[in-house]
């Protein structure tokens, strides 16, 4: 027999060697005085003796090694098998390995706790005694079952197969929490009554069930009201208090793709619905008996649809660009314009089409709104040309007034604008700049492939897709749900369940 576990290190000239996950004292591993010890270096095999063993990892051989050596193999001879050496060598180990065990079983019995014990081979372990498992074992529930009397309290989790019930005992009152393959139930019974069924939603939340608060409806989107006529007829007729959306068709009441509020108090309803890009928000209201067209329709201004123009009005308009003296500002529709300063009083806007001939405004001559001053009085006269390319040039000329000599004063002082290279009054007509701290607004067509054009192309195109994922996930449930209501149906005739049975 061999022993060959680990390795070994030298020194040169030294007889002393250190082992590395070795086991040479313990009995079990049979290492002693006398046996021969070969070391390998390479393709050299030194062969020596052992003339003592001072630890599991220290030994002194009967002759020096004559060089260094760094984790190296190595092999003792144990014994000849067979040899009475090996069968006292086999008894000895056999008997220390019992009674080493003897007395781990005497700990496990004896002592508390988890305790460490070493192995005849000198492995390591954590084990609990049987007072120990005794003391965990107290107090615990019987995996078998039965009955238990007094209040059981859980800070876990409790899992049931498939149905947890509690019933009064008293009195035939049930409640149970059912889980299925794809849905979840909670059904109650009273006495005297059926069970009754109520369908946990496959999301989080309270829960609400339809016709609480008035709100009552079950469906997101539809593409069913294709036509103005059948969404003023489902107001009418059908509609409960919900929110919908409908993905056919633009109405008066709300544009396509862009969620309804509808709030019905009997005879009477008013909708409020947002465009889905911000742009549009309408009421509508009236008597459900009334005849729908005399139902009003009111279109809401907000900071997208209106501008507060250079003198503070509010004036229904876009696309809208404040044009100053360096620089313009743009709104939302307008996005995308530029602006080049061609000299004094002179302003190109560059990527429009044009002015807008709102009436409002002026007209088809129209579009410029001109800043006041003192006393309310146009600071400029502005003119305007629409070159071929639809692009805008603008001009703004000095305005004089007949004022009183020190409000005229006033005037000049606050407006450096008007005043020329000689520090005097400009000519009624002359070229000036926008005063500092004023604008021009202009209200312009914008083309067809404008950044805000394409924003809301974008906009519609992730709706539709959006809408036409949501029907299909819609059709896929309504299928899943109409295949279980067949399979339970089949279940519970297999079972010869009534309609008023809980299937389990």
């Amino acid at each position: 027999m061999i022993y060959e576990i680990g390795t070994i290190s030298t020194k040169a000239n030294d007889p002393k060697i250190t082992g590395k996950n070795t086991l040479w004292k313990n009995s079990v591993t049979k290492v002693s005085v006398g046996q021969i010890i070969l070391i390998q270096s390479g393709n050299t095999i030194y062969q020596n003796s052992i003339r003592s063993v001072e630890s599991d990892t220290q030994m002194t051989l009967s002759f020096p090694v004559p060089v260094v050596l760094t984790d190296v193999k190595y092999v003792i001879s144990i014994t000849m098998i067979g040899s009475v050496s090996d069968g006292v060598n086999k008894a000895t180990a056999m008997v220390t390995e019992s009674y080493q065990l003897m007395m781990i079983l005497n700990r496990l019995m004896t002592e508390s706790g988890v305790i460490k014990v070493v192995l005849p081979d000198g492995t390591e372990m954590q084990l609990r005694t049987e007072k120990e498992r005794d003391r965990l074992l107290d107090g615990k529930f019987n995996k078998a079952g039965g009955t238990v009397n007094g209040l059981i309290t859980a800070t876990g989790v409790i899992t049931a197969g498939g149905t947890v019930q509690a019933k009064n005992p008293s009195i035939e009152c049930y409640v149970q929490m059912n889980a299925g393959s794809d849905y979840v139930t909670l059904n109650t019974k009273r006495p005297n009554t059926p069970w009754r069924t109520h369908a946990l939603p496959d999301a989080s939340g309270t829960l609400m069930q339809v016709g609480d608060y008035g709100w009552g409806g079950t469906s997101g989107a539809t593409s069913a009201l294709d036509t103005e006529q059948k969404v003023l007829d489902f107001i009418k007729n059908e509609a409960k208090t919900q929110i919908l959306r409908n993905d056919s068709v633009a109405t008066r009441i709300a544009t396509r793709y862009s969620p309804i509020a509808i709030f019905k108090t009997g005879d009477t309803f008013f909708t409020l619905s947002a465009n889905f890009d911000g742009t549009r928000a309408t009421i509508s209201s009236g008597l459900l008996s009334r005849d729908q067209s005399l139902w009003p329709v009111m279109e809401l201004y907000h900071n997208r649809n209106t501008t507060k123009d250079s003198n503070g009005n509010l004036k229904a308009a876009s696309p809208i660009i404040k044009v100053f003296a360096d620089h313009i500002e743009t709104n939302d529709e307008s996005e995308g314009v530029t602006l080049e300063k061609l000299g004094t009083g002179r302003y190109k806007l560059k990527g429009t089409l044009g002015m807008h001939s709102d009436a409002s405004w002026g007209g088809i001559h129209g579009g410029l709104v001109v800043p006041n001053g003192i006393n309310n009085l146009p600071l400029v006269w502005a003119d305007f040309d629409v070159l071929p390319d639809g692009d805008i040039v603008i001009e703004t000329r000095y305005r004089k007034h007949t004022l009183h000599q020190m409000l005229e004063a006033q005037r000049l002082m606050t407006y450096p604008e008007f005043l020329d290279e000689n520090n005097e009054e400009r000519e009624d007509y002359d070229y000036c700049d926008i005063p500092n701290g004023h604008w021009i607004d202009v209200r312009v067509n914008m083309p067809s492939n404008s950044i805000y054009n394409q924003k809301q192309a974008e906009a519609e195109r992730l709706a539709k897709l959006e809408a036409e994922r949501l029907a299909q996930e819609e059709a896929k449930r309504a299928a899943e749900e109409a295949e279980r209501a067949e399979q339970e149906a089949a279940e519970r005739e297999q079972y010869g369940l009534g309609e008023n049975d809980v299937l389990l």
